[in-house]
């Protein structure tokens, strides 16, 4: 009993804990600052955003943080929407995007480097993994669009060795719906939290209906089959 105990203490992840404690130490000298600054919290947000677009690396600065997503445990919604508020639309979603995909590469190479399945992996292999292997971008693409949990799939696709240009591809269009809703809110937020005019209703009722489609479209695919065309 005392060596299974033993081998339960080796395996207690501390990366995670390293991680979340980093992140917060980060919330901790945010306080302190708005604290010294004698600023709220809005303010506080004000200045960060002011401070991205203003700043001339920090588009290189976001990429890299979305990039390493995976090891930084940040979740992918929270930095679409930081895209869109610091950068606008258009170029929100680009810099999204190449983060997304850096972040997808990352999980994808340490699948490549890895000869291991096991439990949840196991079973989207089973699942997935012949089609993956015989028609990579349509059946990453058919991924992505179902909301499956994003870094477990970068792994299985790079543990079943799918070559890198389809899977990339793939996880760029399939990715531009859901990172084009995000940003765009993260946009619109960004917008108010500037004092700037709310957004137009007939652009809020698009970016809906997109949400609404998207909904219905992952619906769909989760009831296929998993080999169907």
């Amino acid at each position: 009993m005392s060596e299974a105990a033993h081998t339960t203490h080796r395996r207690i992840p501390l990366r995670p804990l390293a991680v979340i404690g980093a992140w917060g130490l980060v919330v901790v000298a945010i306080q302190l600052y708005a604290w010294r600054a004698q600023l709220t919290p809005p303010e506080v947000l004000r200045q960060v955003l002011q401070g991205c677009r203003s700043e001339p690396t920090s588009p290189l600065l976001f990429v890299g943080v979305a990039a390493l997503s995976p090891l930084l445990l940040v979740p992918a919604a929270l930095l679409g929407a930081l895209g869109g508020a610091c950068f606008g639309p258009a170029p929100g979603i680009a810099w999204t995007l190449l983060g997304c995909n850096g972040s997808a590469l990352l999980a994808y190479g340490l699948g490549r480097l890895s000869r291991q399945e096991h439990g949840r992996l196991e079973r989207l292999g089973a699942r997935y993994g012949p089609h993956l292997q015989h028609r990579p971008l349509l059946s990453v693409i058919m991924l992505r669009l179902s909301f499956l949990p994003y870094d477990p799939i970068n792994y299985l696709v790079g543990l079943l060795r799918v070559p890198p240009w389809p899977f990339l591809l793939g996880n760029t269009l399939g990715s531009l719906p859901g990172v084009t809703i995000i940003v765009l809110a993260g946009s619109a937020a960004g917008t108010i939290g500037d004092g700037g005019a709310p957004p137009n209703p007939a652009a809020l009722l698009g970016v809906a209906g997109l949400i609404a489609a998207s909904v219905a479209l992952a619906l769909v695919l989760r009831r296929r089959p998993a080999g169907g065309g």
